[in-house]
């Protein structure tokens, strides 16, 4: 079969297309025909060689962790050859191939009439949105969430879950075209952060300490600006670091605010992943439903796997609108 691999680790260039085996399912494994493989920051973290120490995968590597698919080869799982079927794969999954084995208790079943594209964009976003919105705050309706990069993956399914759940959206981004996206999205209000005074606009908007929610994947610095907003017995949640560390010191904050008695949370898929994967497998099945209704619609472009280069580029580049699919043209 084809698939894109990396044998050595750097820019674009090292994502090639190759011939492999096809893998073979162990027992209690599906060989699934790959229809759409997501691109993921992830993936281009371990393309340059920037994980940790001790979670770098060898190479050569098949990047990828998480798609959807028809199964090829059903291995007396339970399932049926034909099948469309989703999944949240880890590190290894080798997803930008022809085919791909996934352990079946991690596969999904989907309605037959689902679109396998829009499907593939549920697993990683989605779900990093539903978990945080259900299980780590627990929103309640009429409240109101801050949502950075709102026009992004994570973003537009916060946007999409939030009214769902019932909640005010006030959106954040760093471009006049992105703002005009997240309130095209359905946020109900959104700003530039590239503004010096977004803070005052936000408060003459919502008013002063009116934020419930903040789901922040920027952290550093940001968090000044979560904290003053934040109404009293909020909750702010971080789910990433593309801003980097910053340099604010948390305890400071902490006693500047605490009359708010803030709460802070940390949100890792795959922390969940690995120690509660039920938490997992019940927003899959629930988003997957909504899916089928048409209750969420998800935001996504796509390019061919062969040219996963550019798709690598284009996300690094912060040109992509929603999610960033790769559709099997092998």
């Amino acid at each position: 079969m084809k698939a894109i691999q990396m044998n050595a680790t750097g820019e674009v260039a090292v994502l090639e297309i190759q011939e492999v085996a096809v893998p073979q399912p162990k027992p209690g494994e599906l060989l699934i025909k790959i229809a759409a493989a997501p691109v993921n920051y992830i993936d281009t973290i371990i393309r340059r060689g920037d994980m940790p120490p001790g979670m770098m995968p060898e190479v050569p590597f098949i990047p990828g962790v998480e798609g959807t698919g028809v199964v090829e080869t059903a291995n007396a799982t339970g399932f049926h050859k034909g099948d469309k079927v989703g999944f949240l794969g880890v590190i290894g999954s080798a997803v930008y191939a022809e085919y791909a084995v996934v352990p079946a208790d991690k596969v999904v079943l989907l309605d037959s009439k689902v679109d396998l594209h829009a499907a593939a964009v549920i697993p990683v976003n989605y779900v990093t949105a539903y978990h945080m919105m259900k299980n780590v705050v627990g929103v309640t309706k009429g409240t109101t969430a801050l949502v950075y990069a709102a026009s992004g993956g994570v973003g537009t399914a916060l946007i999409q879950l939030a009214k769902l759940f019932g909640l005010k959206i006030v959106a954040l981004e760093r471009r006049a075209e992105k703002v005009s996206n997240a309130l095209a999205l359905g946020a109900d209000y959104a700003f530039n952060t590239t503004d010096e005074n977004w803070v005052s606009q936000v408060e003459n908007a919502i008013g002063e300490n009116a934020v419930d929610y903040v789901f922040n994947p920027v952290a550093g610095d940001s968090l000044q600006q979560d904290l003053q907003l934040l109404a009293p017995l909020g909750h702010i949640v971080v789910f990433g670091f593309l801003g980097g560390k910053g340099s604010v010191d948390i305890m400071d904050l902490g006693m500047q605010y605490f009359s708010k008695a803030p709460t802070l949370s940390f949100s890792e898929i795959y922390a969940t992943y690995f120690n509660d994967y039920e938490l997992i497998a019940t927003a899959l099945k629930q988003l997957y439903l909504w899916l089928a209704s048409g209750a969420i619609t998800p935001v996504y472009e796509t390019l061919p796997l062969s040219k996963a280069q550019e798709a690598h580029q284009k996300l690094e580049a912060g040109k992509v609108r929603g999610k960033l699919i790769l559709i099997n043209d092998f």
